[in-house]
């Protein structure tokens, strides 16, 4: 829009321009503004096109009408973000135009620089103040745009940032110190990070980041001549001078390829992006190869009954329900009993799935039924090697290849086995659960039940097992449970001093050592310099909020001893999250 708006300005266009945002009860307004614009031979900008899905059949309509006049100035500007009702006519016949952000911190910053006005940088009465500013606010907003290539490590959700949060917070930080005699820094932030560029940011963890990493940029340090936003020095704010000596900086002096440094991650976090990169590649060269082979080689079809045979053959019978309640009865005592069979159903559900739709795909390809297009669908997922999507509806989250699931879907089952066929095991594989919370919630129901405590009043306590001879794990833990399995991303476990440390280099993820879980009170957990660290079950940590009211991805935070030089936000902006499973 900032962009459109001075287009429709200069001097040798001067066009009028009428701008809506589309959505619910704008129809006619829209249609309105259209016809005005149309008739008087001006600009019509619609924007969010993709809000008002019932408006575009009309928009097409509308758009189908216009009638070609070389002489008529009248033009029709519409924003959309991708979206599969948009009219495919308005996108065959208009001029289409993409706004994406440069890649690099320096091309980012380069092309905020140009967008200023040299009449507005120099208007501010606190000169100094609200050039440094401006330049770490610059800063922030590349930099946001360019932790996204970290994946999971640089943000939860990769949020498409808009050049407009930008122009908004460069307004109200002109505006803020033109009328504060005092730089309002705690305004300066909430805005920025909590209305502008936090408008768009819907995962709590994601919140937390991004005002961690305002509160370097927004700082009063800031405004100190040889501030530097990173240890090593490359990155720091220049002083204060004209608008050409910030872009004859950021031209000439800052690097072409952006160091880890200034994300506040490790090196590998280096590996990450490149792999995130290669598999991307990968997945569209599968989907592109011949589903059909040559020669003597086997056919499509032949390969993919030998595969859901052999599949099918891997994966066991469904768990006898009635069988497992008699042998392990809901009491109010135990109820992790509960916890049992409300998994074996979850399983179960799978399990059923799973076979009918690979015998019907058998069938199908001998002809014996119809092959639809959920089961063709399914033919093509198991020749890719990936998890069909028939299957990830009642599945557990999980990103791994279809050979690596239905091995992980087996421990999974054993492990169930196991535990109905010997009881309870004293520590437990939380990565084997289906609904994870359901598991810590019966932990703390046989705590809240034995000490006859408020289920609301209990929290857990974590203790990390980093030597086994302390604690003694094949026996039933006092109070809790025992827990294995997880993973750590971007740090890794000090079994030596039981701290948090630094990853080694080109390892990525550490297996963490049993952890105990221990509830107690509320207020008579201590208090000490802990890292509240995330649990995920997936490496790729976003999720959606299910009908219960649970992430379908997060589990819960877990508290960490850390070192004393380190503090929170060192560990937030390096992303360290545990994983329950990987995704190989």
């Amino acid at each position: 829009m900032v962009d459109l708006d001075k287009l429709s300005r200069h001097p040798s266009i001067r066009k009028r321009m009428t701008s809506l945002s589309l959505g619910q009860g704008q129809a006619q307004i829209a249609i309105q503004s259209f016809n005005d614009a149309k008739e008087r031979g001006e600009w019509v900008v619609m924007q969010n096109c993709h809000l008002c899905p019932s408006f575009m059949p009309t928009l097409e309509k509308l758009v189908n009408e216009i009638e070609e006049d070389p002489m008529n100035e009248f033009r029709v500007w519409l924003t959309s973000m991708p979206s599969s009702l948009f009219p495919v006519s308005i996108l065959q016949n208009g001029v289409k135009v993409t706004n994406e952000p440069p890649k690099g911190i320096k091309n980012n910053m380069y092309r905020s620089y140009l967008g200023i006005d040299e009449d507005e940088f120099e208007s501010c009465e606190k000169p100094a103040a609200y050039k440094k500013l401006l330049f770490s606010l610059c800063f922030f907003n590349a930099l946001i745009l360019e932790r996204r290539k970290y994946g999971s490590l640089g943000w939860n959700i990769p949020y498409e940032f808009s050049n407009s949060d930008l122009k908004i917070s460069q307004s109200q930080l002109l505006m803020f110190l033109n009328t504060y005699e005092q730089i309002p820094y705690e305004a300066l932030r909430y805005m920025a990070a909590e209305a502008n560029y936090g408008g768009r940011v819907t995962d709590p963890k994601d919140r937390i980041l991004i005002n961690t990493i305002l509160n370097d940029f927004y700082d009063p340090k800031v405004i100190n001549d040889g501030h530097k936003f990173s240890e090593g020095g490359v990155y720091y704010c220049p002083p204060e001078g004209e608008l050409s000596t910030y872009k004859d900086y950021i031209q000439n002096d800052l690097p072409i390829n952006d160091l880890t440094e200034i994300f506040a991650l490790h090196d590998n976090a280096d590996i990450t992006s490149a792999i995130n990169e290669t598999t991307r590649l990968l997945e569209n060269v599968l989907s592109l190869m011949p589903r059909v082979s040559g020669g003597a080689g086997k056919s499509q079809e032949e390969e993919l009954q030998d595969r859901a045979k052999e599949i099918l053959q891997k994966v066991p019978d469904e768990f006898d329900i009635v069988d497992v309640a008699r042998k392990h009865p809901i009491k109010k005592d135990e109820s992790m009993n509960t916890v049992l069979q409300q998994e074996l159903l979850r399983f179960n559900k799978l399990i059923k799935q799973i076979k009918m739709t690979l015998n019907n795909l058998i069938r199908a390809i001998k002809g014996e039924v119809v092959m639809s297009v959920d089961l063709e669908q399914l033919g093509n997922a198991i020749f890719d090697n990936r998890v069909p999507s028939l299957w990830s509806k009642v599945s557990y989250p999980s990103l791994k290849p279809l050979g690596s699931y239905i091995n992980d879907l087996v421990k999974r089952l054993e492990f169930m086995e196991k535990w109905i066929k010997d009881f309870a095991p004293p520590s437990f594989w939380i990565s084997g659960f289906f609904f994870t919370q359901s598991f810590l919630t019966g932990i703390k129901q046989n705590h809240a039940r034995k000490y006859v405590i408020p289920i609301d009043q209990i929290e857990f306590d974590f203790e990390v097992i980093s030597n086994p001879e302390k604690i003694d794990t094949s026996k039933k833990a006092p109070d809790g449970c025992y827990i294995y399995g997880l993973f750590i991303e971007g740090c890794r476990w000090d079994s030596e001093n039981e701290v948090l440390a630094d990853s080694l280099p080109k390892v990525l993820f550490e297996p963490m050592p049993e952890i105990w879980l221990v509830p107690n009170k509320r207020d008579e957990i201590e208090k000490k310099h802990t890292y509240v660290c995330p649990v995920y079950k997936t490496i790729e940590r976003r999720g959606t909020l299910s009908t219960t009211g649970h992430s379908t991805n997060f589990v819960q935070d877990m508290t960490l001893p850390m070192q004393e030089q380190h503090d929170v936000d060192f560990w937030i902006k390096r992303g360290v999250a545990m994983i329950t499973q990987l995704n190989e």
